[in-house]
């Protein structure tokens, strides 16, 4: 009979498939046959079959962010990291501010101005920065709104109109920004973007297939290998499901997953290199486990392993539960008259 092994995917792409069939030509087995020359220990232990994908450290979109009526007087380096309240750069010698939001500032801001969500936008960033304690955040720009603006204009060293204008402050939807870009130049006039921006923190990207899109959502807990082999246990904070035209001859974008690093201080000195994002699939705790290789084909359709025991091979049929990593969880198929059950510590024969 010939030798049927099964191998494992080492990279698991679904739940269905994580094994393919290979043959090696031996020998059949008989309880008299001389022992195999290679044999492994039968282990007991937990078996996870993973989703392994491939991702790169990076701190996620480039966003373009300002524009300028005037001329470019001060700029920030790629690499800095910018706060709310802190100035992003320099316009016609006054600084343009970050401010925290969803919404950019259309209009000028100052007491008359009628109410709208901007105002509470305005007002909730000038609380949070320290200046907010005489008036209620809500809609209306009242004389006491005017009053904090003129105090954070003086801590920003800005001329304390008690006004706001729209070049005067740029908004994103984010904490503390980092500088990835700068598209100006000093001595620009009207500059459309004049720097683009990221996220602080280090996060990984992965690609995915279509159907590994729709199968993972955020909120998924991964586990991220960095070149050292350092684990880090992590979630998805995202899925994109790409799709979306790249202008270069009807090409898309590819679907992708955004994983957080929780711990930010493995991954500080490291650079950008490419990691593994693993994603356990299924898993089996206290399995007897083989290799693949050990596995044979027998002629019922089922399968089998070889056990060497007191230097004679003996033959033990097997039912094969879950396959991950070339590594098979087995059981003994029961039989009244059979050999003893296969056990922890059994030698078990293997292809060479």
């Amino acid at each position: 009979m010939n030798r049927r092994t099964l191998a494992a995917g080492g990279a698991a792409v679904s739940l269905l498939a994580a094994v393919t069939a290979a043959v090696w030509l031996g020998r059949p087995a008989t309880p008299d046959a001389e022992p195999a020359a290679v044999t492994v220990p039968v282990q007991r232990t937990t078996l996870t079959s993973e989703l392994r994908l491939n991702g790169r450290l990076g701190h996620g979109p480039l966003i373009p962010v300002g524009g300028t009526t005037g001329t470019v007087t001060g700029l920030p380096r790629v690499g800095d990291v910018v706060g709310v309240g802190a100035r992003v750069y320099e316009v016609d010698g006054r600084p343009v501010v970050l401010l925290r939001g969803k919404r950019p500032f259309w209009r000028e801001l100052s007491t008359g101005s009628a109410t709208g969500p901007d105002v509470r936008q305005l007002e909730q960033n000038l609380a949070d920065l320290g200046f907010g304690g005489g008036f209620d955040v809500d809609e209306r720009f009242t004389p006491a709104t005017a009053r904090a603006v003129r105090a954070w204009q003086r801590s920003i060293g800005a001329k304390p109109t008690g006004r706001v204008r729209p070049g005067d402050v740029v908004t994103v939807d984010a904490g503390d920004i980092r500088i990835a870009r700068v598209d100006a130049r000093l001595g620009e006039v009207d500059a459309a973007a004049p720097v683009s921006y990221t996220a602080t923190a280090v996060r990984v990207t992965a690609t995915l297939t279509p159907a590994q899109a729709r199968e993972l959502a955020a909120g998924t807990a991964v586990e991220v290998v960095l070149p050292d082999g350092t684990r880090v246990a992590s979630t998805i904070a995202a899925i994109d499901p790409g799709g979306e035209p790249t202008g270069t001859d009807g090409e898309t974008t590819p679907a992708t997953a955004t994983v957080d690093l929780p711990d930010q201080k493995v991954v500080a000195d490291i650079g950008l290199p490419a990691v593994q994002v693993r994603v356990a699939k299924a898993e089996r705790a206290r399995a007897l486990v083989v290799p693949v290789t050990a596995l044979l084909a027998t002629a019922d359709g089922g399968y089998a392993v070889e056990v060497v025991r007191d230097g004679v091979v003996e033959r033990i049929p097997v039912e094969v539960g879950l396959v991950a990593d070339a590594r098979a969880e087995v059981s003994t198929v029961a039989s009244g008259d059979g050999p003893e059950p296969l056990r922890e510590g059994d030698a078990v024969v293997i292809a060479s």
